[in-house]
Order: C-alpha cells, then structure tokens, then sequence
C-alpha cells in the first residue's frame, strides 16, 4: 500500500493502519501544500478499496486484480474525479519522460495524468447537463482513442510517441472547459450516482480543491455527507483547511500532508520524473529562492512551453515600460522608481520618445516569445494569463517596498485593477490578447 508515494511516511502510516484495521470512515480530507502527494494518495485509496486480492497482502502496487490494473490506468467506472485544477504542467512532464525513458513506469505516468484530467468530463458528472458537455466531449474523445495507443505493457514504439504529443496537444484544448469551480449540478449528479451500486468492490469520489467551492455546491455536497452511501469512499483534497466550511469539516476525517523536505524532493525528481541532475539542480535553487514554491512544482512549471521564469522576465520588461511612461510625467512614486526588487535594472526613458520605443520593444518581445499568445503555437494558448500572473506577482513584489508611500500604495492598487479587468476580458468576453497588452501598457503608463 502506498509504495508509490514518497516523503509521506506519518500520514501514510496512519492510512494504512486505519484501512487495515477496518476503520477508515466514508469521509475523509486530505489537506496540504501543492504536491505533496495528496491525489497520488487519494487514487491508491481507490485502488486499495477496490482491490480483489487480499492474500498475502492486500492490495500491493503490483497487483495483478483486474480492479487494480483499471485503477493504475484510471479507467475503472467506480472511481469519479472532479474539482478545479490546471495540467499542462503535469501532462508536459509526463510526456518529456515518456520521450527521455520510454518504459511501463513512465506511460502509466502518462496515462494517468491525462485521464486526471479527462475524468473531470465522465458522462456521470453532466447527468442531465448534456450540453454542458458537448463542446469538450469531442476532444475528450479524441483523447480516449488515442490512449489506447498506449500500452504500458508494450514498448513505446514511434506511433505512441505521436499519439502522445497529439493527446498532450487536446489536452491543453480540453482543460479551458474545465470550470473554475466545482458547479451545483456535478454534485447533484455525483450524490445519485453515489447511490447506485457499485460495480466493484467500492466506489470512490475524490474532489479536488474542495476549498473552491461556491455555497450552493458547499451545501449540495454537506446534504450527501451528512447520510453517505456505505459503498462509497468520498475523499475530499485541500491545500487551504480553513477554508472548508466547518460544518463539512467536521463530517470528514482530516490527514494531514507536510511539506517534502529537500531529500524527498530530490527522490521525487530523480525516480518519479526521472530528471537529470541539472534540472533537478535547478528545481532545487528555485526552491530555495520561492518558500512558497516547492522543487517539484518549480520543475514542473519547467516542462511548460512558457514557463515562470519566462513569464517574469517579460513582465519585468512591461513593468519598466510602464514606469518609463509614468516617470516622464512625474507620476511614480519615489520608492517605485529603484524597483530594486525586481532583480535587474529598468531602462527608464529620458525622452517621450524613447518612452515609446521602450513600450514597442516589451510587446513584440511579449509577442514573439509568447508565439503571438497561442496563435502560432497551440502549446502557449495559456501564456497570456500566465503572463498576467507574472505581472501581478511582481506588483505583490512592489508592495514590500521599503519606504514605499501612500501614492505607491495607490498606483499599485490602480494597476492591479487594470490586471484583473484585463483578465476578466480575456476569459469572458474572448478580447484579443495583443489587443490587451497593448491597451493595459497605455492604461498603466498613463495618469
């Protein structure tokens, strides 16, 4: 049990025991940091509930059950997946191992991280919701055909190479039908599918980010755990406890994940990811310069075809276009002006001219780094919010400023307003990205 997660030994140890012992409830939460291993647990208590071997053990890694072989791959029809979550990050890395390492190992890695995905859109979720369904159901589809090119019993051959980078390519096209939030009718549907017999030994709900739901989800979801079927395991994954309403903290049981030290960390990269030893030497010096950021989410953001790092150099860029504007009109704050936080010294103009020409410089080098934002390239379909996080990070950076004054304070308000408008015109009204960037450097460099 629990081979396949490593740095969690406490909290493993403690499932496992409850599991064996009979006395795991039908609710639990599995609470922690991002990547600490709670979806990989929350999968194996599936595959463990549903195992059909119990001698000598019951439910190894390598069980040969027909339930464990459909839960390794994810495809066994009593296991739900739903919540918020993003993956290009996860399916890039996965696809990167399958080409450095072909192998069973890493095409179940593969496989796994796109059926996380693909499961958020199982039939059962949009019972009665059909057309909610019917703009991803033919990439969800496309998908599945291809997985079954897939086989972690064969060896990678080139065709499966291809079909993978192809499923990785609808991946990124599935994921923008993936709701910011966990909707009403997912729980409606997933409470009466709850109550059908399962076709295994047990059913398992898992839903992720459980923190982000609305209220009428919230209380959707409490109805059911108030009275929930004894065939069902629902495992609830936060990474903010005190986010979850009390009244559902309180029907579930907490276990809680730690933060992996360093030497897991590395473990992590080296078996799971394979990762050569300079990239898992920079995942560690990101992690050592982001407490907030782990080295495995700092290695998976590398996979990615804009990654972080990219994203903030070309916000910092922006940022001094905007301040060149402004300080020509004597319109930025003191503290402002030195931007030392930022790491590297920004051009300011001495001229209305070389103002312009620095803004004209940040969006085409904006635009060419970010394919023209997806249009040439369907890997970076996501750079343009991505971009805009990197820009509201740097703004938070700001905003640690010593000495920094009131009419800082204000600015930074005010431009964190135009990001957040910026964003919102992009996902809901389908505004042009260039267009966007274009507008918000004027807006932001103006008074």
């Amino acid at each position: 049990m629990f081979e396949n997660l490593i740095g969690q030994e406490t909290v493993t140890a403690q499932l496992r025991r409850d599991i064996t012992a009979g006395e795991l409830p039908s609710s639990i939460l599995l609470s922690g940091p991002t990547a600490s291993g709670k979806m990989t647990a929350a999968l194996e208590i599936g595959r463990i509930l549903s195992c059909q071997e119990r001698v000598p053990e019951p439910a190894t890694w390598n069980c040969a059950c027909p339930a464990c072989n459909r839960h390794r791959s994810l495809s066994h029809p009593d296991l739900l997946i739903l919540g918020p979550r993003t993956f290009p990050e996860e399916i890039e890395a996965a696809f990167s191992l399958l080409e450095r390492a072909p192998g069973r190992a890493s095409a179940y890695f593969f496989i796994r991280a796109v059926r996380k995905l693909q499961k958020r859109f199982d039939a059962v979720l949009f019972e009665g919701e059909e057309t909610r369904l019917a703009k991803a159901a033919p990439l969800v589809r496309d998908i599945e055909e291809k997985l079954d090119l897939i086989r972690p019993e064969e060896p990678v051959g080139e065709g499966a190479s291809e079909a993978a980078r192809a499923i990785a390519d609808t991946a990124e096209k599935l994921e923008a039908f993936v709701p910011d939030t966990t909707p009403v009718f997912q729980i409606r549907a997933l409470g009466y599918w709850a109550r059908l017999a399962p076709l295994g030994r047990m059913k398992t709900i898992v839903i992720e980010n459980a923190d982000l739901m609305l209220d009428a989800s919230r209380n959707a979801l409490l109805k059911i755990l108030e009275e929930p079927p004894e065939s069902v395991e629902f495992v609830l994954l936060s990474s903010r406890r005190s986010a979850l309403l009390a009244t559902i903290q309180s029907r579930v049981r907490p276990y809680i994940f730690v933060p992996r030290g360093s030497e897991d960390e590395a473990e992590v990269l080296e078996r799971v990811f394979k990762a050569s030893p300079e990239a898992a030497a920079r995942a560690q010096a990101a992690r050592s310069g982001n407490r907030r950021s782990g080295a495995i989410e700092a290695f998976l953001a590398e996979e990615r075809a804009f990654p972080p790092a990219e994203a903030r150099r070309l916000a910092v860029s922006f940022i001094g276009a905007v301040a060149a504007r402004r300080a020509l009109r004597g319109e930025l704050d003191a503290a402002i002006a030195g931007m030392e936080c930022l790491g590297e010294d920004l051009r300011f103009a001495s001229s209305p001219e070389s103002a312009q020409e620095l803004g004209a410089l940040a969006l085409a080098d904006l635009a060419q780094a970010t394919k023209d934002f997806g249009s040439k390239d369907e890997a970076y379909a996501s750079s343009f919010p991505d971009f805009l996080a990197a820009l509201s990070g740097l703004l938070g950076e700001m905003l640690r400023l010593p000495g920094l004054g009131t009419d800082g304070l204000i600015l930074i308000d005010g431009w964190a307003a135009l990001i957040r408008d910026a964003r919102s015109q992009f996902t809901g009204l389908n505004r042009s990205p260039g267009l966007l960037s274009e507008s918000l450097l004027y807006a932001m460099g103006n008074p």
